[in-house]
Formats: C-alpha cells, sequence, structure tokens
C-alpha cells in the first residue's frame, strides 16, 4: 500500500516537477510539500486538493487506494452514472453480463475507427493541388503556358482511363 507522501512524490517525478515547481504551481510551500512527501506530517483538506490540481488527478486518488487518477466519477452524463450506480445493485452474472455488452460496444466502435475507408480527395481537388504546385515552380510559364500544360495532363490521364476499359 501506497502511502499518501509517496503518491504526491511519484506523481511529482512522473510529471518532471522539482518541488520549487510544484510549489509555483500550488502556492505550497516546498519545504511543507517534502514534509508531506517523506510523511512527516500530512496536509490540510486545502492543501491537499491544491496538490492534487497542480498535479492534475483527483484528490481522491491521493487518499484512497484502487481510484483512478482522475477520481471515482467523472462521469459526465449524469443519466448513465445513475444507470451504473443501478448497475452496482445488480447479481454477479448479469453485472458481467452489462461489463461484457460495453466491451463489445467499445471493440466495434475500435475495429470501426480502425477500418474506416480513407477519404480520399476527389480528382478535381487533388488536380487544383497540383496546378497550385505547378504555378509555384513555373516561373518564368505564362498563365496560358501553365494551363496548356494541364490541359495536356489531363487529357493523357483522360486517354489512359479510356484505353484501361
Amino acid at each position: 500500500m501506497t502511502t499518501l507522501g509517496e503518491k504526491i512524490k511519484q506523481l511529482r517525478n512522473e510529471k518532471g516537477f522539482s518541488q520549487s515547481f510544484l510549489e509555483k504551481k500550488t502556492g505550497v510551500n516546498s519545504k511543507l510539500l517534502s514534509k508531506y512527501e517523506n510523511g512527516r506530517i500530512m496536509p490540510t483538506a486545502d492543501t491537499l486538493r491544491k496538490i492534487a490540481e497542480g498535479l492534475d488527478i483527483s484528490s481522491d486518488y491521493l487518499i484512497f487506494d484502487n481510484v483512478p487518477k482522475k477520481g471515482l466519477s467523472q462521469l459526465k452524463d449524469l443519466e448513465l452514472f445513475e444507470k451504473f450506480r443501478e448497475v452496482e445493485g445488480l447479481d454477479m452474472e448479469n453485472k458481467n453480463l452489462i461489463k461484457n455488452i460495453i466491451d463489445a460496444v467499445l471493440i466495434k466502435k475500435k475495429v470501426t475507427e480502425a477500418i474506416k475507408p480513407v477519404q480520399e480527395e476527389t480528382w478535381e481537388t487533388r488536380m487544383r493541388k497540383t496546378v497550385s504546385k505547378l504555378r509555384k515552380g513555373a516561373k518564368g510559364y505564362s498563365e496560358e503556358e501553365i494551363m496548356k500544360i494541364v490541359d495536356e495532363a489531363v487529357e493523357a490521364v483522360r486517354l489512359e482511363e479510356r484505353n484501361a476499359s
């Protein structure tokens, strides 16, 4: 079991914060931070809140074991939160069923995102970008000469498409 002071020190080190940097960020004196980290004294609730905010974690995480860093309840959807509270009262079989359904939905979302077809740019968009690049690199060419080159390129592509059909 990790102590409060150990958690503070560990999180501070993970973030690469010195005690003096955390002092500037939170307003909590670095000498007090050292005493908290070494377990010599305990911070007040207000000081604990400041430290948690400075470390971008939940005060719950510092106080309790087995709590996520962002806290016990970060659900913004209150209806969903209430449903989860009801689920807690179900028997283990139904809880596991609900967990499996949630897992399935989350996996489906991840798979869908992973295999989502890449939106290819339209031919017209690609052509405009090409013409824009051509204009930038075609110093000394008139607009008429550039458009002639573009027209010839378009005709070559169309001929190639017809021959492929």
